[in-house]
């Protein structure tokens, strides 16, 4: 917290909601884990009317913390293309800062993003950990694996449930096949004792994760329009206006 109000002094904000995000918010961060924090701010209303136009993006990092905030206008225009860290973002059950902006933020991102767009980055992003870090060798990071199986896990639940994952990585592995989810619970035993950890594949596992990411859409274009962008452009000027 005093990161955080030394970050709104600096830089003439305010930081209207502030979450961990990444393994902390999922439920798997080792002891050696970094604090991930992620915020929305918005500056004076002068600062939108200015010439000069203000950073969209604050970064802070000191020791173990790693601090990123946007403006609340580049919250705004990347909701507006279904962005995946804004879903999880508004997601997180790790929350330092609260308001009714971020709740609204959630509702107006809940009803208007791209489900499917959504669905296919999980999977896109689950397939690059995994030819990016486990193309040969048997014994791999336990932090990989998690990534990539995770990744697998969001998209069966929005295939299933047509909404977004919770977070928790408890409440997704269930949509995984009870041998996978147990691969995955041995990955994080190992991983709570450092970032480094490493685990042997199990050939189940390595043929589950194959045939999952061999789904068809990845190679397509997907649809990212938002729904929502009128309400959304009109509560985003709402709040811009209460600021002096």
């Amino acid at each position: 917290m005093k990161a955080l109000k030394k970050i709104e002094r600096e830089n003439t904000v305010k930081i209207l909601w502030a979450i961990e995000s990444g393994s902390r918010a999922w439920g798997f961060a080792s002891e050696d884990s970094d604090f991930d924090i992620r915020c929305m701010h918005v500056g004076k209303i002068d600062d939108y009317l200015s010439l000069t136009e203000k950073a969209k993006q604050i970064n802070f990092v000191e020791n173990n913390l790693d601090v990123e905030s946007w403006d609340i206008r580049k919250f705004g225009e990347l909701s507006l293309k279904s962005n995946p860290q804004i879903a999880e973002w508004l997601r997180s059950p790790v929350v330092y800062i609260s308001s009714e902006v971020k709740d609204k933020f959630k509702e107006l991102f809940d009803k208007g993003c791209s489900l499917e767009y959504l669905r296919t980055h999980y999977l896109r992003m689950a397939k690059q950990n995994y030819h990016k870090y486990m193309g040969s060798g048997v014994s791999h990071s336990c932090k990989k694996y998690l990534y990539v199986l995770r990744g697998i896990a969001c998209a069966e639940y929005i295939k299933k449930e047509n909404e977004l994952p919770p977070l928790p990585y408890k409440d997704v592995i269930s949509y995984l096949p009870e041998f996978v989810s147990k691969f995955f619970e041995k990955c994080i035993i190992q991983k709570n004792q450092t970032e480094k950890a490493l685990i042997i594949g199990e050939e189940k596992v390595l043929d589950f994760i194959n045939i999952s990411l061999m789904d068809k859409n990845l190679k397509e274009k997907v649809d990212t329009s938002f729904s929502k962008k009128k309400e959304l452009d009109e509560y985003i000027i709402k709040v811009i206006k209460k600021q002096k």
